[in-house]
């Protein structure tokens, strides 16, 4: 069944399920390995790539040669394609999996084209740019009935298991307090304004464009620092977030906040700003206060004179070889009890607590719990290939990444809304701020044919 006839059987809206070979217990070809397309070639699609090498890569897809290339010349026998409605179409019945690393701004309507045909898809981090482009892909994928996954690759290291277990098990005390910081933007944003620049011949920016307004090419927005723009991009937090802030979303399971605030510098129209601290406080839960949680990005950083134990040079900036500037731990977490302070990396894949002699008398009481969670082997791509030939769910699935998608986006929403908002989650609705719910959807014409009719 293709698109067209997919579309016009009226399968997804009535939650018909096309479920592909592997989740029905049928190889899909002779050797065993997935058919998997891969949508973003360059850049970031190159890890992809790589991630998949033990499966059968069918086909390419990018709107741009020149970044394309390097794939292209290492697997020169893979078809390519510029665009996904036509891969879609040519190799309708031929995929097991999509594997999408492009602009946020395209991640719904390629995931969506996707889901609509019984695919399996994983996709690049945010999950999508808007909060209700999160909502719609979490209700077409679980009415698909096929495996998802988000590329946060921080949910698949042990460092997260270690602080479930061992926030849950009050290894430091009550948590009262969980401080996330990045140096994003690293890119041009803030107040720049848009040039008008020819198009490079490689390019099909029409396609590059996809859903977005049609508005001049800028070589400093495509390929690289499209992140930085309201069209296309989800800036610091669309970044960094998704992988930052799944120590205190997953580990300390704070569900979707209630309130948010954000004061942010260096702000203009078309861009996000140069620096922003976000306040998100959540609803108490299980009985236990919730923590305060803040963000910080640019050149911020958390004040940690209250963290017991921690070097004083934390946050020291020196020069590198070339005499560039490097902050020392540019991104991380605290999470802070009332006994000690958990520190993360930018994907919980180190952990460490807070003073260290603290830490040592705990583990030499024993008193550290035993592990309860499942470890994932192999990381993020191993874990979607291995989910779809189980058929069963990976940890970051659209479900739990839709919600953890809204939580950061949300964070987007007050700093465009310049105030508090207050957060109706049931409802999807800011409830003190009316004008700032436009914020939660996106102003793209939906109409367009990069979306399924």
């Amino acid at each position: 069944m293709n698109r067209r006839s997919f579309v016009k059987s009226g399968a997804a809206s009535t939650g018909f399920m096309i479920l592909p070979n592997w989740v029905i217990g049928k190889s899909p070809s002779p050797n065993g390995k997935l058919r998997i397309a891969q949508i973003g070639v360059g850049g970031r699609g190159a890890s992809h790539i790589e991630g998949y090498k033990s499966e059968n890569i069918v086909a390419f897809c990018d709107v741009d040669d020149a970044r394309a290339a390097n794939s292209y010349e290492k697997y020169p026998k893979v078809p390519r394609f510029k665009d996904y409605r036509k891969m879609f179409d040519k190799m309708a019945g031929k995929l097991d999996a999509v594997s999408i690393a492009i602009p946020d701004h395209m991640h719904y309507p390629v995931a969506l084209w996707s889901l609509e045909q019984g695919i399996n898809v994983y996709c690049e981090k945010p999950l999508v740019r808007t909060i209700w482009e999160a909502r719609e892909l979490k209700k077409v994928a679980a009415k698909a009935g096929v495996i998802t996954q988000m590329g946060n690759q921080g949910h698949t290291h042990e460092g997260l298991r270690y602080i479930k277990e061992w926030t849950s098990a009050g290894v430091i005390g009550d948590v009262a307090e969980v401080l996330h910081w990045t140096n994003r933007p690293i890119w041009p944003q803030g107040e720049i304004k848009r040039q008008n620049l020819t198009v490079p011949t490689t390019l099909d920016y029409d396609l590059w464009l996809g859903v977005a307004p049609k508005k001049s090419f800028d070589d400093r927005i495509v390929p690289f620092a499209w992140r930085g723009w309201k069209d296309y991009g989800c800036g610091a937090v669309g970044d960094m977030a998704c992988h930052i802030m799944d120590s205190s979303f997953s580990g300390l399971d704070l569900g979707i906040p209630v309130e948010v605030e954000a004061k942010a510098s260096g702000c203009h129209e078309e861009t996000f700003p140069m620096a922003s601290t976000i306040n998100f406080t959540f609803a108490d839960r299980k009985g236990k206060r919730a923590p305060k949680v803040t963000w910080y990005d640019g050149d911020r950083v958390p004040d940690v004179s209250k963290i017991k134990g921690l070097e004083a040079d934390f946050f020291a900036v020196d020069e590198d070889s070339r005499g560039r500037k490097r902050q020392k731990n540019p991104n991380g977490t605290f999470i802070i009890g009332t006994k000690g302070t958990i520190w993360t990396d930018t994907y919980s894949s180190s952990i460490r607590v807070y003073p260290d002699g603290f830490f040592q008398e705990v583990k030499s009481s024993g008193s550290l719990p035993p592990k309860t969670l499942d470890r994932v082997k192999g990381g993020p791509f191993k874990e979607f290939i291995d989910s779809i030939k189980a058929g069963k769910k990976a940890g970051s699935d659209f479900s739990y990444a839709a919600d953890f998608t809204e939580t950061a986006l949300l964070g987007l929403v007050a700093i465009q809304a310049g105030t508090r908002i207050k957060y109706n989650a049931n409802k999807m609705r800011i409830t003190n701020n009316k004008e700032a719910n436009k914020y939660l959807t996106s102003e793209y014409d939906y109409r367009s044919s990069f979306i399924p009719s």
